[in-house]
């Protein structure tokens, strides 16, 4: 899936004016965007109450797992390269 070069924010920010009562053609005026990524939006995120904030701590959850695994994969490394100093050494 192609990235949005619009932050979470920006595309909440777009839908809830729109929802408040601005016209359609404003928004997308000055959201600088097509009617049809309007829509796409709309489609996509517009039940979704929460979803800058969500999206927000699932991005922070991500981040902490993404650090949790190179740091088990560090640590299991070294415990390897120590099991093969050790099962090196006993084969002298």
């Amino acid at each position: 899936m192609k990235r949005s070069p619009f932050s979470s924010d920006q595309i909440a920010a777009a839908l809830k004016q729109e929802e408040l009562g601005m016209p359609l053609a404003d928004v997308i005026r000055q959201a600088g965007i097509t009617e049809r990524t309007f829509l796409n939006w709309k489609r996509q995120y517009g039940g979704l109450q929460g979803y800058p904030h969500d999206m927000k701590c699932l991005q922070d959850e991500n981040a902490k797992l993404k650090q949790i695994v190179a740091e088990l994969t560090l640590e299991n490394s070294r415990l390897q390269d120590a099991l093969d100093d050790k099962r090196g050494m006993h084969e002298h």
